[in-house]
């Protein structure tokens, strides 16, 4: 089953968040962990979450594939 979730982001070369968009975890790829951030790919465009944000979104996906 797949979960879109809306995330607040950063596009590469940014260095501000300023964009809500929806996404599904399971559409991640390349995923690069930062201390404060965490660089993905999703539809063939890199973007910056911020790690909270990130382990929070894994943590739902993950609850939902497990029920």
């Amino acid at each position: 089953m797949a979960i879109k979730k809306t995330v607040f982001v950063r596009y590469e070369g940014e260095t501000v968040y300023r964009d809500h968009i929806e996404i599904d975890p399971s559409q991640l790829t390349n995923i690069l962990k930062f201390p404060k951030d965490v660089f993905a790919t999703v539809d063939g465009v890199r973007i910056s979450i911020k790690r909270d944000e990130f382990e929070q979104l894994i943590k739902e996906y993950e609850q939902t594939n497990i029920q």
